[in-house]
């Protein structure tokens, strides 16, 4: 597990190649948790099929303990090959998303994004959001030392970035990010967008904290 800070006031990111190092989100001083990780071959086949064939897809559920995912996915998606084997990837991140922060709800959202759905650098009204990019290029977010944040904080300046500046959670990888609305961390949510469209279209999992 690694930590990336360029000073003790900045918030910091940390990677890790084990699902604990998402505990680290509890810390005052991170804002963005990532467990690097390989999806099945059989996941990464369905979510490309799935991208594919659903053109744009949106779909929002809110779910409780004990609620099946499936619902997630149209019917005809679940007789894709290789789509019990995602559903359970979906199940687990709900599970750990869960035991993490133990809301009373989850709400789950799937996007199939052929264009870019927020191109600009932005923070989240939200406690905590996990995502998971299953197809495509994941979410770029940018360190803290690099941004000037706006007031309120939570406005961003227009700034110019290089692509050496971007940072991009890698495909497959489980990422927390923290958002304005955790307690304690209000100007400090980190700061990320969609990326440009790519070849491939893009399946991202996002999972909320509903009261």
């Amino acid at each position: 597990m690694s930590g990336e800070n360029n000073s003790l006031s900045l918030p910091m990111a940390i990677h890790g190649g084990k699902p604990e190092c998402l505990t680290e989100i509890f810390r005052d001083e991170v804002n963005l948790a990532i467990w690097e990780r390989s999806l099945p071959g059989e996941s990464i086949s369905f979510a490309h099929q799935f991208s594919r064939e659903a053109g744009v897809f949106e779909r929002f559920i809110g779910i409780e303990a004990g609620d099946s995912v499936e619902q997630i996915l149209p019917a005809w998606a679940l007789a894709l090959p290789g789509a019990k084997t995602w559903l359970a990837d979906v199940n687990e991140m709900v599970e750990i998303f869960g035991c993490l922060f133990e809301p009373a709800a989850i709400g789950v959202r799937l996007h199939v994004l052929p264009d870019t759905m927020c191109p600009r650098f932005h923070t989240d009204r939200v406690p905590v959001r996990l995502l998971v990019t299953y197809a495509g290029r994941g979410t770029e977010w940018l360190r803290e030392h690099q941004v000037n944040r706006g007031k309120p904080p939570a406005l961003l300046p227009d700034q110019a970035f290089s692509s050496a500046d971007i940072e991009v959670m890698p495909t497959g990888s489980v990422c927390l990010l923290k958002g304005e609305s955790w307690i304690g961390n209000e100007g400090r949510g980190l700061i990320h967008r969609s990326p440009a469209p790519g070849a491939c279209p893009r399946l991202v999992l996002g999972l909320d904290w509903l009261s």
